[in-house]
């Protein structure tokens, strides 16, 4: 049996990464906070995952999924750091509280769970921090989401040569303009306006993410890497 752990698993980008690594014989520890879905155990049978509620803006929040994994005596193959939140204030109005909350789930979380649980990953294992095309292309709304998807970027790569001795590789995704519930909140003409700059001409789908995900899952050559999938974004 493989294991792999999942953050922020249970929609969207995570809950297709999820049912990726089920179909390709893994046994998921899903992390979730606020979002599950009543019909999680129709989707994937509870044999194949175990769900774990945990708050990531809180230093504690770490400490409960590594626990989780380590009374359960395995080593995990694979790791994905999905869970994210965001902030769309007007940079004027982002308050302390709100930069925090930003870099303790989308930074300082990763860096706590990748401390945690190194000693519970198999040699050549994998970690895969979900970043995103916003942690490369400076954005202007969405300032400190931009900043911390950035900051998981080059933490991911500052680990490479810190994992290298375990063969553990790490490696980066940074989707671009997805289509889940985070952007199907957008109005038309926004989306419009959107695929405009993306050469595909479309948003992309968990699903194409998700695809990615097990691509540097499993080829164990890939590393250091930050694989934008975003159809060609700032292309047009």
């Amino acid at each position: 049996m493989k294991y792999a752990l999942v953050t922020g698993s249970t929609t969207g980008i995570g809950l297709a990464v999820t049912r990726e690594l089920i179909n390709n014989g893994f046994f998921v520890y899903m992390h979730y906070f606020h979002d599950i879905s009543a019909e999680d155990d129709e989707i994937i049978a509870p044999d194949k995952r175990r769900l774990v509620k945990a708050d990531l803006s809180t230093p504690e929040g770490a400490g409960i999924l590594t626990d989780e994994i380590v009374k359960e005596d395995i080593k995990l193959d694979a790791v994905v750091l999905n869970a994210g939140v965001s902030c769309r204030k007007p940079f004027g109005q982002v308050s302390y509280d709100d930069w925090n909350e930003v870099m303790n789930v989308n930074v300082n979380s990763s860096f706590q769970l990748c401390q945690q649980l190194y000693p519970h990953i198999t040699d050549s294992g994998s970690i895969t921090f979900i970043g995103s095309d916003m942690g490369i292309y400076p954005h202007a709304i969405s300032h400190v989401y931009s900043v911390s998807k950035a900051a998981s970027h080059m933490l991911a790569q500052s680990l490479v040569k810190e994992f290298s001795e375990q063969g553990i590789r790490v490696n980066v995704i940074a989707p671009g303009f997805i289509d889940t519930d985070w952007q199907n909140e957008k109005p038309q003409w926004l989306r419009e306006k959107i695929e405009e700059k993306i050469a595909l001409k479309r948003f992309g789908t968990p699903n194409e993410v998700a695809d990615a995900c097990m691509f540097l899952v499993n080829n164990s050559y890939m590393n250091g890497a930050i694989l934008q999938i975003d159809g060609g974004y700032c292309y047009m």
